[in-house]
């Protein structure tokens, strides 16, 4: 090794520190601010006057209901047809499916829930997903998962916020994700735990093959026809004072994870990444629900990345982020993203509501490894109260980006 890549291995070495040392003090000011507000949680309990879109159809049909109560055991299914734009041709949903339920008892417990989605574009994309969040009696341990079988074929534009439209090249590859995680109480609200991570990607190519080199093949690292990350192991810490993920009223959620990728695990590049993600919502003091719910994260990955593994619009944890933006619109090393969202109903059943949105995202850029351009985006949407018993809403949202728009239908609040 010479003088230069020994000077530049220290570089990387004291940046990836400092930077670490730095996302590490951020949250643990997230921990402060969570315990601050350990005693502000949210309630799935819903008032006798509340009404949701089952209980309506079933009335028009005549059909006599029962008042459900939260009970032990009790699964509250909601299924819907609902589709996405952001990716390449859209995205036609055949189904999205939730089951929340309850495995302690409600007082003590918060609601576990379960997204099924399959979903094809009657193309060239289809695939299955899954999510779980999922918790044990007395909030003991928290288990949230990640499971996906895809065969995508989205745009992608290079590295960094600044990548033109002009750029835009194809990538077809399957991919197939398994993710799960066990969190323990160590106090109160505050979890700690490990994790495994599975990627594969494979089949991979660039559809048509351009004949000027592509920001994929420029990258080199995991521009093969396969991409390789067997069993990253993840270090994670928790807050979480919501009673309900699905849908929160008020509370904090703050998570950290690092993730390590070995080469003894099989791993074709050895890389590591850290994710830090706070959410805090706050319930206006108004009869009807008024909510103002606040996410930011930054996503940042070290080493010898593949390509398809970098941080990028709407592919964190549960793929929420970005709306009004193309799924990998933006890629790059580090991303920064913060989004507000105003929720409101419009009606004193709950039953009607909407939603105001904003959001702003900033990756890295891949010459001068700084946050040098912001892309923001913004939207509206409607709310349909779906299933009160889990507090679930059928969502329709559309939102605007630079110099693009997309539609999202789905069941559950984004964060």
């Amino acid at each position: 090794m010479n003088q230069s890549d020994k000077y530049h291995a220290r570089h990387f070495s004291f940046q990836f520190l400092y930077s670490l040392m730095f996302k590490c003090a951020c949250f643990l000011l997230f921990f402060i601010a969570g315990n601050a507000i350990a005693q502000n949680r949210d309630t799935t309990d819903f008032k006798p006057s509340d009404k949701d879109l089952v209980e309506v159809l079933l009335k028009v049909l005549h059909v006599k209901t029962k008042t459900a109560t939260p009970k032990v055991g009790v699964l509250y299914f909601s299924v819907m047809p609902s589709t996405n734009s952001s990716i390449r041709g859209g995205k036609l949903i055949l189904s999205s499916i939730n089951a929340g339920f309850y495995l302690g008892e409600p007082k003590t417990t918060y609601i576990s829930s379960v997204y099924f989605v399959p979903y094809t574009n009657l193309a060239q994309q289809y695939g299955f997903m899954s999510t779980q969040n999922l918790w044990t009696s007395n909030n003991l341990w928290n288990i949230p998962g990640d499971f996906k079988i895809q065969k995508l074929s989205p745009y992608s534009y290079g590295l960094g916020s600044s990548s033109p439209s002009t750029d835009q090249f194809v990538i077809d590859y399957n991919y197939i994700r398994m993710y799960i995680t066990g969190n323990r109480k160590l106090r109160n609200y505050i979890y700690g735990g490990v994790g495994l991570n599975y990627d594969r990607h494979y089949d991979v190519k660039i559809n048509p093959k351009p004949v000027q080199p592509n920001p994929f093949d420029s990258y080199a690292v995991g521009a093969g026809s396969s991409s390789f990350s067997s069993l990253g192991m993840t270090l994670n810490l928790l807050f979480d004072n919501r009673r309900n993920s699905i849908n929160p009223d008020k509370g904090f959620y703050s998570t950290l994870v690092y993730r390590i990728n070995p080469g003894f695990l099989g791993n074709d590049n050895v890389w590591t990444s850290l994710y830090v993600d706070a959410r805090r919502y706050f319930r206006l003091p108004t009869e009807k629900r008024k909510i103002i719910a606040l996410w930011a994260f930054y996503w940042g990955a070290y080493g010898n990345v593949p390509y398809l593994n970098l941080p990028g619009t709407g592919m964190e944890y549960n793929a929420r982020s970005g709306r009004g933006y193309s799924l990998g619109r933006f890629r790059g090393k580090q991303m920064l993203y913060l989004e507000s969202e105003y929720r409101f109903t419009f009606t004193s059943n709950g039953l009607f509501g909407g939603v105001l949105f904003a959001n702003l995202q900033s990756l890295e850029e891949p010459i001068t490894h700084q946050f040098n351009y912001v892309n923001p985006g913004a939207g509206f949407g409607a709310r349909i109260k779906f299933n009160k018993a889990s507090n679930i809403n059928l969502d329709l949202d559309f939102g605007f980006g630079k110099d693009s728009f997309n539609f999202y239908i789905n069941l559950g609040e984004l964060f």
